[in-house]
C-alpha cells in the first residue's frame, strides 16, 4: 500500500504541480481519497520527506507562502525545459516525412514530459507552409536503414515517384527497379531524410528520399565505405538534393547578397572583394540543375566566371527561360 501511495503522489505532482502552481498536502490528500488511496497526513508526510530526500530519484521541491508558511510542493526535474521541448515540436511539425496524425500523436506525448498547466504553453504549434507526405512504413524504413548503417550490411529497395495522375510509381514500372545500396549515412535537409549511399549497379554515390523508398530488405551481405568518402563534405556540395559531378567554381556576386553566401557557404568560405560593388566567391560544388537554378534565384546579382560548363548551363537555362516568356511574343 505504501508503495501504491507514494506512485499515486509522484503521478499527481507530475500531472499538475509545477513550480509556479506547487501543490499542498491538502491537496495531495484530497486527491489520494479521490482515487480510493489509504493515506494519513502523517504518512503523507513521510512520503513527502523520502520524496524530497537525496535518496529520492524523483526530484521534488518545496517552497513556503503564506501567512502560515505552508509547504507546497511540485516536481522540478522534468528531463526537459519548456523551450527544450518547443524546439522537438517544432522540429517534428517542419518534417513533411511525418505525417499530420503521426505529428499530433507524438506532440501529444511530448506534452506529458510536462504538468498540464505547462502543457497549455505548449498548444501553440509551429504553422508550416508546405503539405505533409504520408509515407506508408516510413519509421520501418528509417530503423531498417539504421540498422543497416551500424551493421554496415547492404540494403535491397524499390524507389519511386508521384506521377501527374497523384499516382506513386515505382520506377521501372512495371517491372519495378531493385536498388542495391551500401547505406553510408542519413542526412535532413529542406525538411527531407535523404538516405547517401554506394549504388552497387551504378557504380557511384547517390542520395535517396526515405519517403520514397518501398519494400526495404536488409541483406547479409557486409560492404565497406569508401576510403575518404566524407559525408558532411558531400551534403555540404549539394544544391537542392540534385546529383553530379564536384568541380571547382568560381561566381561573382553583388556585395549585398554576402550575407546570403556566408549563410550557406559558411565563414570559411574563400571570399574575395573584387571591387566597391562585388566580391568572388572561390568554393566546390557539385555541378546540377539545382546549384543552376540556386544561382539563377539571384539574377544579374551572381555571375559565373568558373568552370566553362557551368557558364554554358547557364547560358542554356537562361535562355529557355527567355524564349518561354519573351521568345512568345515575337
Amino acid at each position: 500500500m505504501k508503495y501504491r501511495r507514494i506512485l499515486a503522489i509522484i503521478e499527481y505532482l507530475w500531472k499538475y504541480s509545477s513550480k509556479q502552481h506547487p501543490k499542498s498536502i491538502e491537496d495531495i490528500l484530497q486527491y489520494l481519497e479521490m482515487h480510493q488511496i489509504e493515506g494519513g497526513l502523517k504518512a503523507v508526510r513521510n512520503d513527502l520527506k523520502f520524496l524530497t530526500s537525496e535518496e529520492s530519484f524523483i526530484k521534488v521541491e518545496t517552497s513556503q507562502s503564506g501567512r502560515n508558511q505552508f509547504i507546497h510542493y511540485w516536481i522540478a526535474d522534468r528531463f526537459f525545459e519548456i523551450h527544450e521541448l518547443r524546439y522537438m515540436m517544432d522540429a517534428i511539425s517542419s518534417a513533411r516525412f511525418i505525417s499530420e496524425q503521426e505529428t499530433e500523436k507524438i506532440i501529444e506525448k511530448l506534452k506529458k514530459f510536462v504538468s498540464e498547466n505547462e502543457a497549455i504553453l505548449l498548444e501553440n504549434q509551429l504553422v508550416h507552409t508546405f503539405a505533409k507526405i504520408d509515407s506508408p512504413l516510413f519509421a520501418k524504413t528509417v530503423q531498417t536503414i539504421h540498422q543497416a548503417i551500424a551493421e554496415k550490411k547492404v540494403i535491397q529497395f524499390q524507389y519511386g515517384r508521384y506521377s501527374v495522375e497523384k499516382e506513386f510509381v515505382l520506377s521501372g514500372s512495371p517491372d519495378p527497379k531493385q536498388y542495391l545500396i551500401h547505406p553510408y549515412g542519413i542526412i535532413w535537409n529542406e525538411e527531407m531524410y535523404y538516405l547517401i549511399g554506394y549504388n552497387v549497379m551504378e557504380e557511384d554515390i547517390h542520395h535517396y528520399r526515405i519517403d520514397r523508398i518501398r519494400d526495404i530488405r536488409m541483406l547479409e551481405q557486409k560492404f565497406a565505405v569508401q576510403p575518404g568518402f566524407d559525408i558532411n563534405k558531400y551534403r555540404n556540395l549539394l544544391f537542392f538534393m540534385f546529383g553530379g559531378e564536384e568541380s571547382s567554381i568560381e561566381v561573382i556576386f553583388k556585395n549585398d547578397l554576402a550575407p546570403a553566401v556566408i549563410d550557406r557557404f559558411g565563414l570559411d568560405a574563400d571570399i574575395k572583394r573584387v571591387d566597391d560593388e562585388h566580391f568572388r566567391l572561390i568554393t566546390s560544388a557539385i555541378i546540377s540543375k539545382g546549384l543552376v537554378r540556386w544561382l539563377l534565384s539571384w539574377g544579374a546579382d551572381a555571375k559565373v566566371v568558373y568552370p566553362k560548363r557551368l557558364v554554358e548551363e547557364m547560358e542554356e537555362e537562361t535562355e529557355r527561360l527567355y524564349e518561354q516568356y519573351i521568345g512568345e511574343r515575337d
